[in-house]
């Protein structure tokens, strides 16, 4: 083991920016840095970049394979998922004992390893508990019972972590109280990209732009969306509803569909939009308590966005003044979008750019820097303590 060598570990890596900016954040204030990524036999070109990508970086990155498992099928996977976890013990067996830290990023990741550690008393790195999200909160078609189940493993693991880390101090409600102490914030904001890279899109002139982007699952709203009229919708990312999408860009000149693009590719996208939309359904918990990426690359570009009333994010929207709140339902949405259109089109989108402005305003104090510094802080902590 040395001092210095760290595992951050998720499953589907890249998909989201939360691992990579991690890794990155570490390799730069002098750790070195390896990846486990649990590669789901689903988009294997952005799995082959990254992995060339943090490589080039110094950044050696290992992929466990279990079969094809696609997301969103919950139960039907669940032997996918059971491979996987006996597979990244399997991985601790043999590698653990060179790591100072292992940075297990949600439950998909943060079982196996305290299963690891709790087998194998040779494993003497601690343990980064990382929660972006409570699996057992989610739109999904898992079990109750099987909820029930992952809360309590998930509170042992919360536990047995040297550090928990959470995207937003909402989120403390499924924090034990016995845990918040060894709690770290560490937002979900943007980590701007060193290189801009261009994607360029012909927006519509004499209708509002509106932008979603990411998982492209049943409660974000989507639906809602896909009713609305006489407004230019786009959408990039991948999931449960792209085949409903892709057969609404076929019949309407209107709504446009991406495919997935990568980080950079989005920003460049979002930046040319009027609007990004985030309006994700109340009923789920998981989504009472949302802290999307979205709202913080809002942030960093001067976009106003388009949210849920009781998502929390609604109260931050309205504290600043950075965009628009609608209830969850397709009427308010349309009258939500209708009065937009009324104020905007006539008025050349003056308080878009009002509302993109103070956006732009509040991003420094939001932005990754203080939460990256809380970051090394917890490595440098654990690494000074173990010397």
């Amino acid at each position: 083991m040395t001092q210095k060598k760290v595992l951050l570990a998720q499953n589907s890596a890249f998909i989201a920016n939360r691992l990579p900016r991690a890794a990155r954040a570490l390799k730069e204030a002098g750790y070195e840095v390896e990846i486990l990524n649990w590669n789901r036999g689903v988009n294997a070109e952005i799995i082959e970049n990254a992995t060339a990508t943090f490589q080039a970086e110094g950044i050696k990155v290992h992929s466990i394979f279990c079969g094809h498992t696609p997301y969103g099928k919950g139960i039907v996977t669940a032997i996918n998922k059971l491979l996987f976890i006996i597979k990244v013990v399997f991985f601790l067996f043999k590698h653990g004992q060179q790591y100072k830290v292992v940075h297990a990023i949600d439950f998909d990741l943060g079982l196996p390893v305290f299963i690891a550690k709790r087998l194998n008393s040779k494993l003497k790195f601690d343990v980064v508990y990382d929660i972006a999200d409570f699996v057992e909160t989610f739109h999904s078609p898992i079990p109750k019972s099987i909820r029930k189940m992952v809360k309590k493993l998930s509170e042992r693991i919360m536990e047995y972590a040297r550090f928990i880390i959470i995207p937003d101090e909402n989120r403390l409600i499924n924090i034990p109280a016995n845990c918040h102490e060894k709690t770290v914030i560490i937002n979900n904001s943007i980590d701007p990209p060193k290189e801009t890279r261009d994607y360029p899109v012909n927006v519509h002139k004499s209708m509002l732009n509106i932008f979603y982007y990411g998982a492209l699952s049943k409660d974000r709203g989507i639906e809602l969306l896909l009713k609305q009229k006489n407004v230019a919708l786009w959408f990039a990312g991948k999931g449960e509803l792209q085949d409903d999408i892709k057969a609404h860009a076929n019949k309407y000149d209107t709504i446009h569909y991406l495919g997935y693009l990568g980080f950079e590719e989005t920003l460049s996208v979002a930046s040319q939009m009027d609007i990004i939309y985030m309006v994700y359904d109340p009923n789920y918990q998981h989504n009472q308590i949302a802290s999307p990426n979205k709202l913080y690359e809002a942030l960093y570009l001067g976009k106003p966005c388009i949210v849920a009333e009781n998502t929390s994010v609604d109260t931050f929207v309205e504290k600043y003044d950075i965009g628009y709140v609608t209830k969850f339902d397709e009427h308010n949405l349309q009258n939500v979008i209708a009065e937009i259109n009324h104020k905007e089109l006539a008025a050349g989108l003056e308080e878009l750019a009002t509302k993109g402005k103070h956006a732009k305003e509040i991003y420094t104090n939001f932005s990754w820097d203080a939460s990256k510094k809380r970051l090394v802080e917890i490595y440098n902590s654990i690494t000074m303590w173990g010397e």
